[in-house]
């Protein structure tokens, strides 16, 4: 290690070309808005990924938005039947807009609507006190076309009827407006309150300057890779900048505190003795959030494979701009060597009994909350979880989720004698399939084969033709192919969209889609494909929930390795692994026990907070082991040597936590609730892991070897 950081103290000198370089690329290739697509969730080489594209390839479909129009009084009202007209047409002059559907534009009029098995499924409110629009897109590109489609609505809506908006692209949209939000604001205020703490305590503008630079290199360094890459920024990389900002100030921190406290006990210890004792632990707590992230990458679902990539390169970056972009700061600036030397282990020292007392709480609170509170963590929230229940927003998605659904589920079922589905007999029992499948409490609409058809018999013509002739008919361009989208070429296989309610849910998604899996038995049908956003979204929390419990496993296991490589003592290592358990079974305990929903975008935050602990048990077990072979001589006890550890490391793991715990906390004042919940979650665990560390830690360290005196 002393090799490698004469290494580093000479790149140092190349740090401005280090800096220069990362700015140009930044500025050149990075593209700081998130792009969220319908198609997030799983990677394209994913077996869940491709059963879902097996059904959009035999059945092509379409994006929807879907305007909500209430009205106080009765919709067959002339003004009502007018507004839903100005809103239907000037949707269908918009670009991305490829059809829309509506009262007066589809059926004939409100009376046919009303009288049609299709249209008054999809287009009529069930208190018949709304109505719907229905855009169908022909675009992935959702900002502009949004943005539109809500002027329309601002304009057209008026005191009487009000115009409420929901779709997946509606609310994948408002999902990168919240995010972007977010990371430009407040990021920038967790910088700024990051630097106003470090001003009070390193006392020295240039350190700081140069802290900051690293950490920002740092996080444009990473982004410019991953762009790089071809990875852009997503619905969890969007946090991705603060994350490294905040890798890198750990590092600085440590850095800055040993710089000080070797040039208290030696006025002429050079800089690179001082890279040479911090480096190594640096160097261990780099290869364990290294290791955190890359335990992400192999995950199925595509938010968290992404940001598995990002924070590996983070890393790294982390890493490499510390130990060469700040040192060239430390040498020009003229901080005192008492700038950083408070020792909280000296002026609150902790005796044993006290010790003892924080160890037993922790672990007992960690184990009493954790088997409470993990049976119940909500893994699989519903999408209204992702916006403020006060918000308009909010009211619109559940509004019209409550009347119709909003989250598609598509069913592929066949006969189980294999008989063909285009004949009388199939006709009737795809129609008894259709009622079961309506009258499922989870399920708000259902439009399927049967009801495609029932438009087709409405028509007087129709009624005369034989089932398999009229969809024929209704398979041809000049009728919009309709029935394409509901039945194979081959007529063995039908599809069924299942629009499916998410406010009220309390059962996760795939049991829910279990009950619904039993329904088509009952009338001799097979399912043979499962797909949707509905399907997805349950498959994806599923991931989430099982890369959450194995990911907190395997990190622990592979800190307990890396902790004994540096500590050489199996006591060292247990200790960890327990304050590591303990910290994931308080965190994640605490949610499930206040109800507080684990999504996408905030369950990546136990991962940080047990890195973030590993890092100052790592600085804190390498601190000891340096005390216990200086005064070898001394003979001192391992409590002693432990509290000699503290004396040196506990003002820098505590002012590294304190700045972690107010950069996050900035996230609480939000519009976004992800945001709110990760940024919380973050903070609260540095809290708890940076007790553990100082107070927990040590007692367990040393309690073993006293009960062997």
């Amino acid at each position: 290690m002393k090799k490698l950081a004469s290494i580093v103290g000479r790149l140092s000198l190349l740090s401005p070309v280090l800096v220069i370089a990362v700015i140009v690329a930044f500025v050149r290739f990075v593209d700081l808005r998130p792009e969220i697509t319908p198609d997030f969730f799983f990677s394209s080489q994913s077996a869940v990924f491709q059963q879902n594209k097996q059904i959009t390839d035999v059945f092509p479909s379409r994006h929807q938005i879907i305007l909500n129009v209430t009205t106080g009084g009765k919709i067959d009202e002339p003004a009502f039947i007018d507004t839903i007209d100005a809103v239907t047409r000037r949707l269908q002059k918009l670009d991305g807009i490829s059809d829309v559907q509506s009262i007066t534009n589809g059926p004939d009029d409100l009376k046919a609507a009303r009288e049609n098995p299709l249209w008054r499924r999809l287009l009529i409110g069930d208190d018949e006190k709304s109505s719907f629009v229905i855009a169908f897109l022909n675009t992935d590109r959702f900002a502009g076309l949004v943005e539109e489609i809500e002027q329309i609505a601002d304009q057209e809506a008026t005191s009487t009827f009000r115009i409420r908006i929901s779709g997946l692209p509606y609310i994948v949209e408002q999902m990168r407006r919240n995010l972007t939000s977010d990371m430009k604001v407040f990021t920038l205020g967790a910088i700024l309150l990051s630097s106003l703490l470090l001003i009070a305590v390193f006392r020295s503008g240039l350190v700081v300057l140069g802290a900051l630079l690293a950490c920002a290199t740092a996080a444009m360094l990473t982004l410019v890779v991953q762009s790089l890459l071809g990875i852009s920024i997503g619905i969890l990389t969007a946090n991705l900048g603060t994350i490294v900002f905040v890798l890198t100030l750990s590092h600085v921190i440590f850095l800055v505190s040993n710089w000080c406290n070797s040039a208290r006990r030696n006025a002429d210890v050079k800089l690179r003795h001082t890279l040479s004792q911090t480096l190594p632990a640096s160097f261990w707590a780099a290869v364990t959030t290294l290791i955190g992230f890359a335990s992400l990458i192999f995950v199925e679902a595509k938010p968290l494979n992404e940001l598995g990539i990002g924070g590996t390169i983070g890393a790294v970056s982390a890493l490499l701009c510390a130990y060469t972009i700040l040192p060239g700061f430390l040498k020009l600036s003229k901080v005192s060597p008492d700038a950083f030397t408070y020792s909280l282990a000296s002026r609150f020292p902790v005796s044993k009994p006290v010790a003892r007392g924080l160890a037993v709480a922790a672990l007992g609170l960690g184990l009493a909350i954790g088997v409470t509170g993990i049976s119940r963590l909500n893994t699989d929230p519903s999408l209204l979880s992702y916006f403020d229940e006060k918000s308009q927003l909010y009211d619109g998605i559940y509004y019209v989720d409550q009347n119709g659904g909003s989250s598609p589920l598509l069913l592929v079922v066949r006969r189980e004698d294999g008989a063909k589905l285009d004949g009388n007999e199939s006709y009737e029992r795809l129609w008894d399939l259709q009622n079961s499948l309506a009258a499922h409490p989870s399920v708000g609409s259902v439009i399927s084969l049967p009801v495609i058809m029932a438009e087709g018999d409405e028509h007087w013509l129709g009624q005369l033709l034989p089932w398999n002739l009229l969809l024929d008919i209704l398979s041809k361009p000049e009728y919009g192919a309709v029935a394409k989208s509901f039945i194979s070429p081959d007529r063995m296989h039908a599809l069924f969209m299942l629009r499916m309610k998410e406010g009220g849910r309390e059962q996760s998604r795939l049991k829910v889609i279990e009950e619904i899996s039993k329904i088509p038995r009952q009338h001799d049908f097979t399912i043979t494909l499962t797909g949707g956003t509905y399907f997805l979204q349950g498959e994806l929390a599923a991931s989430v929930a099982r890369s959450m419990a194995s990911g907190i496993i395997t990190l622990v296991l592979i800190f307990g390795v890396v902790v004994f490589i540096i500590a050489r003592r199996l006591v060292v290592v247990a200790g960890v692994m327990a304050c590591m358990a303990a910290l994931a079974g308080i965190v994640l305990g605490v949610l499930g026990v206040a109800g507080i929903p684990v999504d996408i975008i905030s369950s990546p935050a136990i991962n940080i907070c047990l890195g973030l602990a590993v890092d100052n048990m790592i600085h804190l077990s390498l601190a000891a082991r340096r005390a216990a072979k200086g005064d070898a001589q001394l003979s001192l006890s391992q409590w002693e040597v432990w509290r000699k550890a503290l004396d040196s490391q506990s003002w820098p793991a505590t002012v590294s936590s304190l700045t972690i715990i107010i950069g996050f906390s900035v996230f609480a004042f939000s519009d976004f609730p992800p945001s709110q919940r990760f940024g919380l979650e973050v903070a609260f665990g540095t809290l708890i892991a940076v007790t553990l560390a100082l107070a927990v830690l040590p007692y367990l360290v040393t309690r073993v070897k006293s009960s062997r005196a």
